[in-house]
């Protein structure tokens, strides 16, 4: 593993874009990233500059607590079910 990825409970992650959705809001490369280098691999990964070493990646795409950042953090917005209904419904109105 070169990548570790950690979200939130509600993030799933076995959907690529939810993961994606939460790597793009909740990080700040600078706070958020941790590389680990010179550790143990696969000896057949053949990206690495030396055989059986090279570098892992953290990610830390979870919301953030009070002390991490010192903005106000945002909440996820989500559209009122009778307003998709209403945009279904335009959606085949228009022919789309």
């Amino acid at each position: 593993t070169k990548f570790i990825i950690v979200v939130d409970e509600g993030v799933d992650v076995r959907d690529w874009k939810e993961v994606m959705w939460a790597i793009t809001t909740r990080m700040d490369a600078a706070r958020d990233t941790t590389i680990v280098d010179s550790t143990p691999i696969d000896y057949l990964d053949f990206a690495s500059p030396v055989a059986g070493l090279g570098s892992k990646m953290g990610l830390d795409a979870t919301n953030k607590w009070p002390g991490e950042t010192s903005r106000e953090w945002g909440v996820p917005i989500v559209m009122d079910e009778a307003v998709k209904a209403r945009v279904d419904a335009l959606w085949s109105r228009l022919g789309l």
